[in-house]
């Protein structure tokens, strides 16, 4: 017996209330080096292998806004012209990417960004290069509040815009010198927890993100998402009031340091524990990881500001803000639901087709029962009609090959009372 092919619209009222909690359909990554001039080389390091570390895990350079204030890689004090290292055995180039190769030295050096030996199952591979979206002078407080909240003109393009929405997790990564609430962009103005804060809500006010997880490695880091008072963030810091965000090393070779304590122990961390795109491994482990014998100073987080407070950021997938997303984006209406309007026409189709179906094989039934009383001639001619009617009513086709009206008139019913049972629970579920 052939199954019943339900209605595309059934389907889709059957399935929809499982999609309608996904509201999270995408991520975005807005990683920012607010430092110019050479000695703080190491902050455009730290920010290269935060992008490095997001296209790793899935996340398009077209999902990802990349601002670098100074160009270290042609810098004429750069030993190494045209590339930029964030560990001192120089094993990987965070300027000018190529597809990673396992190796013998990269299987026992210490660069905390190549591959884990256990991705050897799984190997990544990176598109070389990068695409900085804003570089040099463009890099200030203003461009920065701008791309949060996507005021621009409409000659701005957009591949430089954050083309976020509702349904949008995006991580924010800054790093630089600051102070008490504060940040410095390029040794020229500042930005301040405030502003941020107001930029925050602003983008919550136009629906422009589901959750946003901010991380900030300065000194008095903590101090910059104290103002924050808009739901959905999460924030990290590397250390708080009153301490210093220290680097991690320096090479001899390049002159200065090349990469700053937390965000290294950061990158230790997403580069050992997350080898797939798959790896279940949640924020509470990253948070416990960044302890004071790591980073030497108070690494902080501040989760009250998302539902269900600290115990629902723990919980939260690092990949959610880390990773793509491969998800259905579903169109829904006002109150992340479609209008009951809408519900109700579908349901009133539905309703038409059981009655439309029931119809017609009850014709179809009584053409077949009183097949033996027509002459020929109409029998003939009932013939012709029903391949006619079993193409039509293909759905129910086996009711063709049986003889008793009793069960047939049984399965009609039992079949509209499914489609009718079936649509007003979806209906229900969708309230």
């Amino acid at each position: 017996m052939r199954l019943l092919s339900l209605p595309t619209p059934l389907l889709a009222a059957i399935s929809l209330p499982s999609l309608s909690d996904a509201t999270h359909t995408s991520n975005w990554a807005v990683l920012v080096s607010t430092s110019r001039f050479w000695f703080n080389y190491r902050h455009m390091a730290n920010t290269l292998s935060l992008y490095r570390t997001v296209k790793r895990l899935g996340v398009p350079d077209s999902q990802i806004i990349l601002m670098l204030p100074d160009d270290m890689a042609c810098n004429p004090r750069n030993t190494f012209s045209g590339s930029v290292f964030n560990d001192k055995s120089r094993e990987l180039d965070l300027y000018d990417q190529k597809p990673d190769t396992p190796t013998q030295e990269s299987a026992e050096g210490g660069d905390i960004a190549t591959e884990s030996e256990t991705s050897e199952t799984t190997p990544q591979i990176m598109p070389a290069g990068i695409e900085v979206d804003y570089r040099g002078n463009e890099v200030t407080v203003e461009t920065f509040i701008r791309l949060l909240t996507d005021r621009w003109p409409a000659s701005h393009p957009t591949s430089k815009r954050l083309l976020t929405n509702s349904q949008s997790n995006i991580l924010i990564y800054m790093t630089g010198h600051g102070g008490d609430s504060f940040l410095k962009f390029q040794d020229a103005e500042e930005i301040s927890s405030h502003d941020l804060a107001d930029a925050f809500a602003q983008m919550h006010e136009k629906g422009r993100y589901n959750e946003l997880l901010f991380m900030i490695d300065t000194c008095q880091a903590n101090t910059m998402y104290e103002s924050f008072y808009s739901p959905g963030v999460v924030g990290m810091g590397s250390s708080a009031r009153d301490q210093s965000s220290y680097s991690h090393h320096a090479d001899q070779d390049v002159g200065v340091a090349v990469i700053d304590r937390w965000t290294y122990y950061a990158l230790e961390f997403l580069e050992t524990r997350l080898n797939s795109t798959s790896a279940d491994v949640r924020l509470g482990e990253l948070f416990d990881f960044m302890t004071f014998d790591r980073v030497h100073s108070d690494a902080g987080i501040r989760a009250d500001l998302l539902e269900g407070g600290e115990e629902a950021a723990r919980n939260r997938r690092v990949l959610d803000f880390f990773g793509n997303v491969q998800g259905v984006d579903v169109e829904m209406g006002d109150g992340g639901r479609e209008s009951l309007g809408d519900w109700r026409a579908d349901l009133e189709a539905l309703r038409r087709i059981g009655e439309r179906t029931k119809r017609e094989m009850g014709e179809l039934n009584v053409t077949v029962g009183a097949g033996s009383k027509v002459s020929a001639r109409e029998a003939g001619a009932d013939r012709s009609v029903l391949p006619a009617m079993r193409v039509e009513g293909d759905v129910l086709d086996m009711a063709a090959s049986t003889g008793g009206s009793g069960w047939l008139k049984k399965a009609i019913g039992g079949t509209s009372l499914l489609l009718l049972g079936a649509a007003w629970v979806a209906g229900s579920k969708m309230r």
